[in-house]
């Protein structure tokens, strides 16, 4: 659907709830079985807004991706935001785990480009890019959200980088950490 046609359906919906909001305002003796109907029409008009409004959102978003992925960026880097292109281009590993404070573990992430070109991996603040997992499965948020300039990892050609995220309400023994969907093994933690 084009955006034109997306502003049209937004302007007939927005059209349709004011002219019920006037009936409303115009008709106060309304029965009971009208106001029903008024009510489940508002209803209706209003839930079809607020899905276009979140379709429209998530289109944004994977045009942002995919522009993002397709387009060369200023550096010429390969921008990673998925396991297929993680596991292509970058070898991923923990090189230790340490316990800072009560359920709170700061993990080591060492990146390897395997690449003779600049690698981005992107979106980590995404909550399902990069997470902690524990013995049993349950996932561990980060302690702190990423904001915008962490959420990205640059690793220059045939270099590695290593990296530091400290997790939050890890009730049992950490097990795995989670990457764009790869789980990457935890090492013994230190400080147990």
């Amino acid at each position: 659907m084009s955006s034109m046609d997306n502003d049209k359906q937004d302007n007939e919906m927005k059209n349709s709830v004011m002219a019920l909001v006037l009936v409303m305002m115009a008709a106060p003796a309304v029965q009971a079985e009208e106001t029903a109907v008024v009510k489940d029409s508002v209803k209706s008009v209003v839930s079809g807004v607020i899905a276009s409004g979140k379709d429209a959102l998530s289109g944004l978003k994977d045009g942002v991706d995919d522009g993002r992925q397709s387009g060369s960026s200023i550096d010429g880097a390969i921008i990673v935001t998925d396991k297929d292109n993680l596991v292509k281009n970058v070898t991923a590993s923990v090189s230790a785990i340490e316990k800072v404070a009560a359920q709170e573990y700061k993990v080591t992430l060492s990146l390897r480009n395997k690449t003779d070109k600049i690698v981005r991996l992107s979106n980590l603040n995404e909550s399902k890019s990069l997470m902690l997992l524990d013995k049993e499965g349950f996932v561990s948020p980060l302690k702190t959200a990423l904001v915008p300039g962490d959420a990205n990892i640059t690793i220059p050609e045939n270099a590695a980088v290593r990296v530091r995220y400290v997790f939050a309400d890890v009730e049992d023994t950490p097990a795995m950490l989670r990457l764009y969907g790869l789980d990457i093994p935890v090492p013994a933690v230190v400080n147990q």
